[in-house]
Order: structure tokens, then sequence, then C-alpha cells
């Protein structure tokens, strides 16, 4: 049945999670008593009915607080309840722009080689996570062939419109974050590009003396030995912390050990990163490149860790997407 995947989904999250997806999608909360987790009490072809009929208005914000696997995705989208512009598959020209202050003192369109690899590597990480956001809805993509323009890199790219708009939504999206979600993309990419733009400092290090090196070590293996013991009494405190916890729980909830667990249950996961962009911006974005909303906030829960990843060891940098329209 097709509303089985997203009932699933909504079963999955804690009670104050669906009652604030309910008030933010701006419909009364009339859920089945299956929906709102009793299990005893409930009718599966009534909370099929209702995730049917609200589904549209649903899917956006429970996207903002459970990230579906590959395997979900693909049955949402199969099943009509995650629409999308299947023109978007068709290939596209576009370019990308990568602006950074230190670009722009380069001379006669030229441009250090360490910038030209990184700005390489973060948009092929950026791509790579749009590859596989959007595996579900059957994306293909060319990787690009490059220019270069005086103070900045271009990459001029041939691929679908999925990758195009997946890359807008994100350049935009990036910006308007209100807190940095805790991922931060690929690690080995994230750690090429640093190593790429940091050449210098690896060359200098690779020319120390002997006698530098010994003494750095020393001092590593000081630092470690400080790290290590500060680490020691962090956990020693949050066992502490812990045990005070579990104690405050027994003390509300009684001596149960179901109770407890219960309790616990209820706690909400890390949410997805979309959750940490103002839901206005997503929906004004994804509307602006072509996609559904729901498709949008997908996009940006695989994408921009890896967005945060890049800015990390870029920052200052800025990314821009244009559409080229041949005449």
């Amino acid at each position: 049945m097709s509303s089985e995947v997203l009932r699933e989904l909504i079963l999955k999250l804690t009670e104050p999670d669906r009652l604030e997806i309910i008030r933010e999608a701006g419909i009364s909360d009339y859920r089945p008593a299956l929906l709102r987790g009793d299990e005893e009490l409930g009718d599966l072809e009534e909370a099929d009915s209702w995730v049917t009929q609200n589904s549209a208005r649903i899917l956006p914000h429970l996207l903002r607080r459970t990230d579906p696997s590959d395997d979900e995705m693909l049955q949402l989208v199969q099943s009509g309840m995650l629409p999308f512009d299947r023109g978007l598959l068709e290939p596209r020209e576009f370019l990308v722009r990568f602006n950074h202050p230190a670009m722009r003192t380069a001379l006669d369109g030229g441009l250090p080689l360490s910038e030209v690899a990184a700005t390489s590597l973060a948009l092929t990480e950026l791509i790579t996570s749009l590859l596989a956001a959007n595996r579900s809805f059957g994306a293909d993509a060319v990787m690009p062939t490059v220019r270069i323009a005086a103070g900045s890199v271009d990459f001029l790219a041939t691929g679908p419109g999925l990758i195009v708009g997946g890359l807008g939504l994100l350049a935009t999206c990036g910006v308007g974050v209100i807190s940095a979600p805790v991922t931060g993309g690929t690690a080995v990419l994230t750690s090429a590009i640093d190593l790429t733009l940091n050449w210098q400092k690896r060359s200098s290090e690779k020319g120390r003396s002997d006698a530098d090196r010994a003494k750095a070590d020393a001092e590593r293996g000081r630092a470690d030995a400080d790290r290590a013991r500060a680490d020691a009494k962090k956990i020693e405190a949050e066992t502490i912390g812990q045990e005070l916890e579990n104690e405050l729980i027994r003390i509300r909830l009684g001596n149960s050990p179901s109770q407890a667990e219960a309790h616990r249950a209820e706690k909400p996961e890390t949410h997805p990163a979309s959750f940490f962009v103002p839901f206005a911006l997503i929906e004004r974005s994804s509307q602006e490149n072509g996609l559904a909303v729901a498709h949008g906030v997908h996009l940006i829960n695989r994408g921009l860790p890896s967005l945060f990843g890049i800015l990390r060891v870029m920052p200052g940098v800025s990314i821009t997407v244009e559409n080229i329209v041949r005449q």
C-alpha cells in the first residue's frame, strides 16, 4: 500500500514531534488512534486513509525531523507521495562559480593550482552527495568540464536538472542556516581539500630537520597525554551527570525499568540538516529551482552537511549556480 512507508515514518517519531508537524502543516489534529501511538485501539485502514489525505502537507515537515533510507525514499517517489518534475531528469548546461578573496589577487586569469584542485574536490563532494540523494528519483550526471576565469573558478557542467536545482538550493539555503548541523560531509574529500589548500604548510613540514621533528613529536606526545587526561575527566563528569539524570528519572517515574525506558524513548533524536534551515527559505528556494518542497528538504538533508564540510576548510568561499540557455 502506498501509504505504508509514510505511516511507519510517522510512527517512528515521538509524539511531541508528531504534534509539531501537525502544527507546522496547518491542519487540525484529527489523527486516528494508531497515529497517536495507540496500537491497541488503532485501525490500520483508518490510519492509512488519513496519511493519504494529508501526505502532501505533512511530508515536507516530517522530512525535517527524520531522514528516510534510500529504499524508503524510493517507495515514497514510486507511490506518488513525493512528486517531482520528470523534466528535471533531462540534461542541462549550467555554470558553478567559486569565488574566494584569495582568488581576486590572481593576475591574467591565472590561479594557483591548489585553488583549482580544492574547488574541483569541493564540487565533486557536492555533486556526489546530490547524486546519492537523487538516486531514488532516477537521476544521472556527467562530471563537469572546467573553465578558468579571472578571479574565480568556473565549472561548465552538463547534467540533469535535479543536480542543477540541488546545487542552487544548497547555495541559497547554506547561508540561511540557523545553526550548523553536527555532521560535516565526506571526511576523505574534505580532508583532501584541507590538505590541498595547506600545501605550503605540508611542504615546510616535510623540510624540517630531524631535530625539529623529534621536538614536535615530543610536544605532540605531551599534548596527547593532556588530552587523554582531559577526556578521562570529561567521561567521569558525564558518567556522574548520567547517574544523576537516571536518579531524577527514577524519582519522577518510579523504579520500573519499563517506565524509565519509555521516558528515554521519548527523547528526540538528532534532527536532519534541514531542521536548521528556516522552512520559508527552503520553500521559496525549492520553488525557484523547480523542486517540490519535500524533495528540496530531502536534498538539503543529504547535501548540506557536505557544504558545511567544504565551508569549514574553505572559509570565505562563495558558490553561485547559473543555468545556461543556448539561443
